[in-house]
């Protein structure tokens, strides 16, 4: 922390409202800086336009943005509803009819509150602290009530109840070195939260909100014991309120409100997508030819014979699904021997994101120095469509899996600037095969493992010992870290803002492993730079994907999952959780991560079970399967440097595979209509146990169990060496009866008993409720 970075709570002026409106839908003020100002990390912006909007009977809507825009000025500030859905007011709306009230007050400044309407409970209340505006520094306090709940805010790897002293942080990057690190910045941005309220209701009944920041920019959420800080190095202040009262209404009102609700995935994508009872193959890079899109690596994945096999595959009623990766190489052009039509079409299309000098980007990729489509564009669109199309023409795959979207670069700034006829680099890293380094094998095992276990690792300590000191040398050198800049008036420093949020990366660069922030997107008359848009790269990638996918498959529903999301993406695209580590922690919070997903709109997610990096054993590997199974999206995939993990390759783990797909299969009508259901209201599929039994606090931080749906209860063992495992079962109190789903014997169990399960390796324990039938919405 640096101690000498300004406290803007206290240098800063705060603002003043006048000239206030009413409509019977909106409030709208003008307001200015009620003093000097502080430019604190930033340039004060002087002069702003409050509007509050009462858009339907669950949401209000807050924004504060500068009152003088023009095309030079306005990407600053405005996130563009062609980017991600903005609503508006509704048929019917008016202050008179809503849930909830805004009041304010410019006592000593500017300040309010948004309260329900009934009985008077605040839910967001800047009373007492300022409101600060900069070019590139914005904070608003909220105070909140003791010993808070609130959930969401994805994407990070976390407990399922965010601590009331942890700092969320907002920009999209991969984490080479650990990209399954708790609690740091990941790969996808989701700033919208659900708040609980236990005994504030009728009965001792709780209430739940939701509040939303429709924001790309690089941000910080800060949760301290009474107060949360939010923090963005740009935009404007877009905020929605959601009445609620249930966690599960407040889901579904983000979702049909906001957001727009989940897709409906296929039936065959609730399918397994790997080994035992197979319903598709997916394929890393290993299919192209040197990590270069739309092509195949001779001698390994030719097109000839990888044609005949997908025929056996469609034969069979499976399916094909590749790795695809939003960058372009960029041949050497002084080799003719190195061409790529690919690279030449979207250089022909200017689909690239450019410098400032409106020379292309060249950023470095696994193929070497690459480009990056600017899919904010119609024409990076069209060149996408037309090499997925021609793409399938040579090779009839049935989906994608899009990877390295955050968007990930592994240098500093457009480093291929004149080294063209370098490529092909190499990364600035070792790789799995590289020659003279022992790389090859990756000798990390998980917790409580036996190193000494000639079956799994045969000396495995004093090999992973040998080879610490074997790296490959670097092609290009890694980003430069500096301390905070001061701000200059009337600049805007990109690439290392005055404020530096809590990115993890060393000396919190917005630089390293990215597309540098001060590269440009050919926007029209905005001129956006990836300051501005980065965060969202993941879901414009995506949209542009899931669009040619469509091209290909008119009036289908194609397969797409993406490793990088903003608000929105689930409207079009499933999610897997990065590359996780084979360890029974990383395991364990993909429970946590699932949930959050769910609260996002994301429902079709999963993990890469039995772990990414490092080596998984048979007991972790058997448990992951069963725990997996849950998931929307279930595969087994790993890095090639290390073991195999086939669910076949333990005879314990394929038995308990069978057993618990078994289950998976026998119920995905279940599963299915809980798709639907989603699609069409914003429901849930996974659950925690709070949203379906909101009325009971001692469940506001259980992340050992969940739920599928409003029926079934899923308690995994989650740790080593367990032959049993404990779990709660709620609802006792009021009635709810369980059964155990293997034998339908009754579970005889007190309230809030914490009961006892056997879990021998084989076997999940699951129980079932009964719940009324419908035909859905």
């Amino acid at each position: 922390m640096d101690t000498t970075a300004p406290n803007a709570q206290t240098v800063c002026p705060g603002y003043t409202a006048a000239n206030v409106q009413e409509t019977t839908t909106e409030l709208t003020a003008d307001l200015t800086l009620a003093g000097q100002g502080c430019n604190a990390y930033g340039n004060d912006v002087k002069d702003l336009t409050l509007s509050v909007q009462y858009q339907s009977q669950e949401r209000l809507a807050v924004r504060i943005y500068p009152k003088y825009l023009a095309p030079s000025n306005q990407s600053l500030y405005i996130l563009s509803p062609a980017l991600t859905p903005q609503p508006s007011v509704g048929y019917g709306a008016s202050w008179a009819n809503s849930d909830l009230t805004f009041t304010w007050t410019n006592s000593p400044s500017f300040q309010f509150r948004v309260a329900r309407a009934t009985s008077g409970d605040v839910i967001f209340d800047t009373y007492g602290h300022k409101l600060v505006f900069e070019d590139q520094f914005l904070e608003l306090v909220t105070n909140m009530v003791p010993e808070y709940n609130i959930y969401g805010l994805a994407e990070n790897l976390r407990g399922f109840r965010i601590p009331n002293n942890f700092t969320q942080t907002y920009w999209n990057a991969y984490n080479l070195d650990n990209d399954q690190e708790l609690d740091v910045n990941a790969h996808s941005v989701h700033p919208v939260y659900l708040e609980t309220r236990y005994g504030n209701g009728s009965n001792g009944t709780s209430l739940s909100h939701g509040v939303y920041a429709r924001n790309a920019h690089g941000q910080e959420w800060l949760m301290r014991d009474d107060s949360i800080t939010y923090r963005t190095i740009g935009g404007s202040f877009d905020l929605y309120f959601l009445s609620g009262s249930t966690p599960k209404e407040v889901i579904s009102q983000y979702q049909t409100g906001i957001v727009n609700t989940p897709y409906l995935p296929a039936y065959w994508h609730l399918g397994f997508q790997q080994n035992i009872q197979l319903e598709g193959l997916m394929s890393d890079l290993d299919y192209l030819k040197m990590n270069r899109d739309f092509t195949d690596n001779p001698g390994h994945y030719d097109i000839g014979p990888g044609k005949e096999f997908l025929d056996r595959l469609h034969a069979n009623g499976q399916y094909y699904m590749p790795i695809l990766d939003p960058n372009i190489y960029v041949p050497d052009p002084t080799n003719a021997s190195d061409a790529y039509p690919t690279y030449d079409r979207g250089a022909e299309l200017e689909a690239y994101i450019r410098n400032g000098n409106d020379s292309f980007y060249y950023g470095v990729q696994w193929p070497g120095f690459s480009v990056f489509p600017d899919f904010i564009t119609p024409q990076a669109q069209q060149f996408w469509t037309e090499q997925i199309l021609a793409f399938h023409e040579k090779l009839a795959y049935d989906g994608f899996w899009l990877d390295v979207n955050d968007a990930t670069s592994f240098c500093t700034g457009s480093c291929g600037q004149g080294r063209l006829e370098e490529n092909p680099i190499h990364v600035p890293f070792a790789l799995p095969g590289d020659p003279n380094t022992s790389i090859a094998v990756d000798y990390r095992y998980p917790e409580m493992f036996n190193i000494t276990n000639a079956t799994e690792a045969a000396s495995a300590s004093s090999a992973m010992m040998s080879q610490s000191s074997m790296y490959p040398t670097p092609s290009v050198t890694p980003t430069p870290t500096v301390g905070r800049t001061l701000a200059t008036p009337g600049v805007r420093n990109l690439t290392y803002p005055p404020y530096a949020i809590n990115n993890f990366l060393p000396g919190h660069s917005l630089q390293k492993q990215v597309i540098s922030p001060d590269a440009t997107h050919n926007n029209g008359p905005y001129n956006s730079t990836e300051y501005e848009l980065h965060n969202l790269y993941g879901h414009t990638s995506g949209n542009a994907t899931y669009n040619a996918l469509k091209a290909v498959y008119p009036g289908k529903r194609p397969f797409f999952i993406n490793r990088s999301t903003f608000s929105g993406s689930g409207n079009f695209s499933g999610h897997w959780g990065g590359d996780t580590n084979s360890m029974w922690g990383n395991m364990y919070f993909g429970i946590s991560q699932a949930l959050q997903f769910g609260i996002a709109g994301i429902p079709y997610f999963g993990v890469e079970t039995c772990g990414f990096n490092g080596n998984a054993d048979m007991e972790l590997c058997t448990r992951w399967m069963q725990l997996s199974a849950w998931f929307p999206l279930y595969r087994n995939h790993n890095n090639r440097n290390t073991i195999a993990q086939e669910a076949y390759r333990w005879a314990t783990t394929a038995e308990a595979t069978r057993r618990i797909m078994n289950i998976r299969y026998s119920l995905l009508p279940y599963t299915y209509t809980l798709f639907h259901k989603a699609n069409v209201a914003g429901e849930t599929v996974l659950r925690a146990l709070p949203w379906e039994f909101p009325n009971d606090p001692s469940l506001k931080a259980v992340e050992t169990q969940f739920m599928s749906g409003p029926a079934l209860l899923v308690t995994p063992v989650l740790a080593p060496l367990a032959t049993n495992v404990q779990g709660v079962f709620p609802g006792i109190a009021d009635g709810t009866i369980w059964y155990d789903l293997y034998t339908l014997q009754k579970v005889n169990v007190a309230a809030g008993e914490n009961k006892t399960l056997d879990a021998p390796l084989v076997h999940q324990p699951i129980h079932n409720k009964p719940v009324e039938s419908d035909r859905g919405p």
